[in-house]
């Protein structure tokens, strides 16, 4: 996926779709558009309900000595469970991360076009994703990703992992042995999100603007 999403709604449409959650306004990220290494709003299991937190937008496992130059802002779900270290966050530090819109590069003749993918009604979307505490980075976290359903695949092979309400809570929950079959499932199983695709055309700068920085 693109290294770049959207998350422009309210705390008040994530508390509906999630009632215990209980999310301030201010607890959402200022930034409309989400870039690596940006504080991205997670969904986590709290108790008996969910919470919203904050984290770095990169995974830096706990494991490792220092940071990356360019920790991974997303992971391929497939073959995940087995993958040393990582297989250790997946099964302990699962998230959900929402937003309105995801972005990918569509080559075209002549160049690339950014393109806007979304739900058609405009309903936030839940990405799966893992998280982890790092002594000097902090808490950070990743997109998991699989194979593009037939709408995105016209522009790019992957595609964030989307989970609607039950694949959601059940990402959440707190699993005694992590139900591997299920996951694979989920994997495998094409998006059940109906999405759309739309250019982004960005404005030329006036005139004006560009004489006044030159």
């Amino acid at each position: 996926m693109c290294g770049c999403y959207e998350l422009k709604a309210k705390a008040r449409t994530l508390n509906r779709q999630f009632p215990q959650l209980h999310l301030e306004q201010g607890e959402m990220p200022h930034a409309g558009e989400m870039h690596p290494a940006d504080p991205v709003l997670m969904i986590v299991a709290s108790g008996n309900g969910h919470s919203g937190r904050k984290a770095r937008w990169g995974l830096v496992g706990s494991f490792l000595d220092k940071e990356p130059h360019s920790p991974p802002i997303s992971l391929h779900g497939e073959g995940l469970a087995c993958k040393p270290f990582y297989s250790k966050i997946l099964r302990r530090n699962r998230c959900l991360i929402p937003a309105t819109a995801f972005h990918e590069w569509q080559t075209l003749v002549g160049g690339k076009q950014k393109m806007r993918i979304s739900h058609p009604a405009g309903e936030v979307l839940m990405f799966a994703g893992i998280f982890d505490h790092h002594p000097l980075a902090g808490t950070t976290c990743a997109i998991l990703t699989t194979a593009a359903d037939e709408t995105v695949s016209r522009i790019h092979d992957r595609m964030p992992l989307i989970l609607d309400r039950d694949e959601g809570r059940f990402w959440l929950n707190d699993h005694a042995d992590f139900p591997e079959a299920e996951f694979e499932a989920i994997l495998q199983t094409p998006s059940r999100h109906a999405l759309t695709v739309e250019a982004i055309i960005e404005e030329a700068p006036s005139p004006q603007l560009s004489l006044a920085f030159t």
